[in-house]
């Protein structure tokens, strides 16, 4: 196709004045698409031949008179850019096309060094009266600035992202991930981190059960922030602690510590506040180094600060003061950072004065009482840190919280047969109990483990020719220390040493907890060791979940606790065995069925699904093994699946089952 010979002014008559009335005059018109800032081109023929060209394009182009020339011939340098391929295109397919933020380079230096650029352009075709296509338009946007600055702020934004999660990391390495579970308080902790890395980094917080059942709560502020910050408030902490477990006079610790605070730079001028309460008299004392006054929200709502015990900040010169209180039961007291009352747009009295009224609201569940945590401790920390952070916080915030209980949680005592069937029985009791004391998942997983091997052990062994009795009782102790014990009235036998398969339950579990003991109680002259009985003694600290950063804590304590179930799915020679519930002595029988079955008796390729098992046992580990062992003759291995931190993962990692997360 050829151009049409272009023509200079409209026309006089008829035909000339209606085109002057519908585009104006030509000249004008001229004139001003000279004169846009943006570029605008228009070519005609299968070689894109110049028709019109503006004064944005010939300047981009470096070329003072391009109408008549190929784009080509203009712009030789877009061709391997792809971009004369575009224009192509749409003279081939009379479809328009748009770019976005292309990028282009040109070379008119004449320096070897071509200019970047990038452009957003529309190609638009032009068309003959008989409907073909006649030519191409194009418009152009130089967005450089605009992608410069994005990519400028993209560049920033991702390493203040790096540095920010670099803090959040750190913190979370150096603050408590959990908190002491005791028979009279409960203890609730709740952490957010400024979003900003150049404010995160100063504030912590612990919680600590001394061996004589008191409990310190403790929040400071270290001075500057970043990883700095972090790393000296974890050197704080740890002297800290150190001091509160090996001494028992407060002040004395509070000088040592203001002390080490005055020798280290980083630690000048420092914060805290700190409770020392025993849960079961709710006595109590406390000081506050430069920090905000804790506060105290009785049973009946009435809240009030802790104003006395003030004194400057560590390490400047000031002598800490102590001072003592009393929390009846039911009451709490609250312990937060300065970033929970200076907020943006309030005063400090303000913001105080808020956080007693949400701090007594939470207390008494008169806030979003929909679903909220039975504990009150864990409502007040939760809450006043979810309202009052609603209009933004530009400093770290943290909320610390200790509950002193009418009652502790009473021991567990349950008596039972000794049989197999009694299993999910004896698990089921420790369950609800551990779940009265609110402890964390893992706790439960590994308890639940233990009492299971211990019954198992006396249904197998201390009852072999009659029926007997299983006592299993538990007893939380004033630091925090689960006492579990599991005794039988039977006759002891020793584990024989040539077998394989039996004797690994109770290894496993001392592997899991912090002290596992068996002993027998005194026995009659001339009677063997265990003539009388056994006694399986676990020892475990509780522990439960804190909430940093995200404000999530774990909630398996609601886990449904399914009874065993397995489902086989066949994908041509594949076979995917799906298992949910408790995997113990009772159901280890029907587990190997399945297993033997989906694999056709160890020889055809299997993958176990183990997310959904709740409990996995000795007895499951070994028919593992087996298994394991017969596809291996195979030449067959089985891939066992199971998520970090579920249940069977932290015994296949124990027992060194290869596992698929």
């Amino acid at each position: 196709m050829k151009p049409n010979a272009q023509s200079g002014r409209a026309s006089s008559g008829p035909g000339g004045d209606a085109r002057l009335r519908r585009t104006g005059d030509p000249e004008v018109v001229r004139d001003r698409v000279d004169g846009l800032s943006v570029v605008l081109v228009a070519c005609e023929g299968p070689d894109q031949r110049l028709v019109m060209a503006n004064e944005s394009f010939r300047r981009c182009a470096g070329v003072s008179e391009p109408v008549g020339m190929t784009t080509r011939e203009v712009l030789p340098e877009f061709e391997s850019q792809r971009i004369h391929a575009a224009i192509d295109r749409v003279y081939q397919t009379g479809e328009a096309q748009t770019a976005s933020e292309w990028r282009v380079q040109l070379d008119r230096q004449d320096d070897g060094e071509p200019r970047e650029l990038y452009v957003d352009f529309v190609l638009e075709p032009s068309f003959h009266p008989d409907g073909t296509v006649r030519g191409v338009t194009a418009c152009g946007f130089d967005v450089t600035g605009r992608v410069r600055r994005r990519q400028a702020e993209a560049a920033r934004t991702a390493d203040a992202r790096y540095r920010s999660d670099t803090v959040v990391d750190l913190r979370a390495a150096l603050l408590p991930t959990s908190l002491p579970v005791l028979p009279q308080a409960r203890i609730s902790a709740r952490c957010l981190v400024a979003a900003d890395d150049q404010a995160a980094g100063g504030d912590w917080f612990d919680a600590i059960a001394r061996p004589d059942g008191r409990v310190v709560l403790v929040v400071g502020d270290v001075v500057g922030h970043g990883v700095a910050a972090s790393a000296a408030m974890s050197q704080l902490r740890a002297v800290l602690k150190h001091l509160l477990f090996t001494t028992a006079d407060l002040p004395a610790v509070l000088a040592q510590v203001n002390t080490f605070a005055a020798r280290e730079r980083a630690l000048r001028a420092a914060t805290l506040a700190l409770v020392l309460l025993d849960p079961q008299t709710g006595k109590f004392s406390y000081s506050r180094c430069g920090h905000p006054a804790p506060l105290v929200v009785r049973a009946n709502g009435t809240a009030v600060y802790l104003d006395g015990a003030a004194s400057g900040p560590l390490g400047v010169g000031r002598t800490p003061v102590v001072r003592t209180g009393q929390l009846g039961h039911d009451d709490l007291v609250l312990l937060y950072s300065s970033g929970l009352v200076e907020r943006p747009n309030r005063s400090l009295s303000e913001g105080t004065a808020e956080l007693a009224a949400v701090a007594s609201d939470a207390a008494m569940n008169h806030v979003l009482p929909k679903g909220a945590a039975t504990s009150a401790a864990e409502r007040v920390c939760e809450l006043t840190v979810e309202l009052l952070t609603r209009t933004g916080y530009h400093d770290d915030v943290t909320a610390l919280a200790v509950q002193r209980l009418a009652e502790p949680v009473p021991p567990l005592s349950v008596r039972l047969w000794a049989e197999l069937g009694e299993l999910p029985a004896a698990r089921h009791a420790v369950r609800n109990w551990l779940a009265e004391l609110n402890a964390d998942h893992q706790d439960h997983e590994v308890l639940e483990l233990a009492v299971g091997e211990a019954v198992t052990n006396a249904v197998e062994h201390a009852y072999p020719t009659g029926p007997g009795v299983v006592h299993i009782s538990a007893e939380l102790l004033p630091d925090g220390i689960c006492e579990l014990r599991i005794t039988d009235e039977g006759r002891w036998r020793a584990p024989d040493p040539a077998s394989s398969e039996r004797g690994h339950g109770l290894m496993l579990c001392e592997q899991l907890v912090d002290e596992l003991t068996v002993t027998h109680p005194p026995q009659r002259s001339g009677n063997p060791v265990g003539a009388r009985g056994t006694t399986v003694t676990v020892r475990h600290y509780l522990n439960q979940p804190t909430m940093i950063d995200s404000g999530t804590a774990a909630s398996a304590n609601d886990r449904a606790f399914a009874p065993y179930r397995a489902e086989t799915l066949v994908h041509g020679d594949m076979r995917l065995v799906r298992v949910s519930g408790p995997i113990d002595a009772v159901t280890a029988a029907v587990f190997e069925r399945d297993l033997l079955s989906a694999s056709r008796g160890g020889v055809t390729p299997m993958t176990v699904d183990l997310s959904g098992v709740t409990h996995l046992a000795s007895a499951g580990v070994r028919i593992l093994y087996e298994v394991t062992d017969q596809l291996s003759a195979h030449q067959q291995r089985p891939t066992l699946i199971a998520p970090d931190d579920s249940p069977a993962a932290h015994v296949l990692d124990l027992v060194d089952l290869r596992r698929t997360p």
